[in-house]
């Protein structure tokens, strides 16, 4: 992998960062850039504005990668990735905020450099408190677009993204929440190599149902998990040589060749659990350190798709 490289892009891509709106689709480069860079006279119609910028360095080992549902199909990698995101809160009572963020991540794999990608993306939030006081539940709302543009370009994606989160802090240390969100990507199509089957593969639509639990350790630890039900599509890689079996037993919903793994790519619809635990150190008041691990368990119609990650990642906010 060479650090220097992706050290040298992501430092290039800040300096573009005001040009995002040239990958992203009209509404969001029309409205939400000229918000962020908008003059106090803008701003003076809340009560206060606040800006945010946060820088993310995280390294990660996925274990199944392609998503296999064969263990000789199965690949592993590690994965280096730097992310940034820069934009500003609007207050607009003593109850609710807007918040609009400009984003942008790259990510670089050690094995499979194919899958190597830069991601561009825009949000907007809405927060609303319900009434004063640390233990006042709160109502969130996200949309986001993002493209993610990567090495083979067959598989770059716009992605369409939107959650609605409720949440409450039940004591000093402990605070639950959910949400559920709603996702849509939009890909290219493959060469067809089944002429009954279509080859959108990256063509998806899912939902998550989420639960998370937050627990102050102390003043500097924090422990957290996570449990999300997804349904919807989801795409798998496998070997020529088990196509046959997957065509046989999975209602496939589209298929074509898949040049990062080999053999082929193919799209389902089926429901997965997805299970999360992390643990946080705060280092100082704007950087902390995090180590997650993440587990995928996913079925269609007949075959399981399992996989596992652990990430260690370091955070600094401004």
């Amino acid at each position: 992998m060479n650090y220097t490289s992706l050290i040298t892009t992501f430092s290039c891509l800040i300096v573009v960062l005001a040009l995002i709106g040239a990958f992203m689709n009209k509404v969001i480069a029309t409205i939400v850039i000229p918000l962020i860079l908008s003059t106090p006279a803008v701003a003076e119609q809340g009560e206060w504005v606040e800006w945010i910028a946060d820088a993310q360095f995280l390294y990660a080992s996925i274990d199944n990668l392609n998503l296999s549902a064969f263990s000789d199909d199965t690949h592993s990698d590690e994965q280096l990735a730097l992310s940034g995101i820069v934009g500003r809160f609007y207050q607009l009572n003593g109850f609710t905020r807007m918040s609009f963020i400009l984003e942008l991540d790259v990510e670089e794999y050690q094995n499979f450099d194919s899958m190597d990608n830069t991601q561009l993306g825009a949000n907007f939030g809405v927060r609303h408190k319900f009434g004063l006081g640390f233990y006042q539940p709160y109502l969130q709302f996200n949309a986001n677009y993002r493209h993610k543009e990567i090495e083979w370009d067959a598989n770059s994606t716009d992605i369409l993204f939107s959650s609605l989160e409720l949440g409450q802090h039940i004591n000093n240390q402990l605070s639950l929440a959910a949400s559920f969100d709603f996702t849509s990507t939009k890909g290219k199509a493959g060469p067809v190599i089944v002429p009954e089957l279509s080859s959108d593969v990256f063509d998806q639509s899912y939902i998550h149902l989420t639960f998370f639990v937050d627990y102050i350790i102390s003043q500097d630890w924090l422990l957290s998990a996570s449990y999300a039900r997804r349904q919807g599509d989801f795409q798998s890689s496998c070997s020529k040589g088990n196509v046959a079996k997957v065509l046989e037993v999975e209602k496939v919903i589209a298929i074509t060749k898949d040049d990062i793994f080999g053999g082929c790519v193919y799209k389902l619809d089926g429901g997965s659990n997805i299970y999360s635990a992390s643990l946080s150190y705060s280092l100082t008041s704007h950087s902390g350190i995090n180590f997650i691990m993440e587990h995928y368990q996913g079925k269609a119609d007949v075959l399981d798709y399992h996989n596992t990650s652990y990430l260690l990642s370091f955070n600094y906010r401004y």
